[in-house]
């Protein structure tokens, strides 16, 4: 695997400031205009592996995954954690508002509107366990320490 370019790793970049400025704008405006703390809650959420992923590609940037890689296994973790609570979020919210036999309500619990925000949680996870897997993924084929055949036991060749 090449390294990344830098127009790429630029639009890494804005989209991951991206997702941090609207996961953070969705806790204003539907928390205390809508008084909807579901989407207010879930839009936090999606924020913090936004930044996760923010961070990963600024460590890869300033070099710091060549010096701490095993820090790298616990961004795995992380973005499958984020992974598996958007999908239980979604099909949670999903039940309820057909249960509820809700529309799209803006005030209030709106649950279908919850299930965007679940997903963008799960994207951002995605994306952050996608990211972390390449970033080391690149160091392992750059930094690789293991010869690839075993050398003869007794010095025959």
């Amino acid at each position: 695997m090449a390294s990344v370019s830098g127009v790429v790793m630029k639009l890494r970049i804005f989209f991951s400031l991206l997702g941090i400025l609207v996961g953070l704008s969705v806790v204003f405006v539907f928390g205390i205009k809508f008084h909807n703390w579901n989407i207010a809650l879930w839009g936090l959420l999606s924020a913090i592996p936004a930044s996760l992923t923010f961070s990963l590609h600024i460590c890869y940037l300033k070099g710091v995954w060549q010096t701490y890689p095993y820090r790298l296994k616990y961004m795995v973790i992380t973005g499958c954690f984020f992974q598996l609570a958007g999908i239980i979020g979604f099909v949670t919210y999903l039940a309820l508002g057909f249960y509820f036999q809700q529309g799209l309500q803006i005030y209030g619990n709106g649950y279908f509107l919850t299930t965007v925000w679940c997903f963008m949680t799960w994207k951002w996870g995605l994306l952050l366990l996608y990211f972390t897997r390449s970033y080391r993924q690149l160091l392992c084929d750059v930094y690789t320490i293991l010869p690839t055949e075993a050398p003869p036991l007794n010095g025959d060749d």
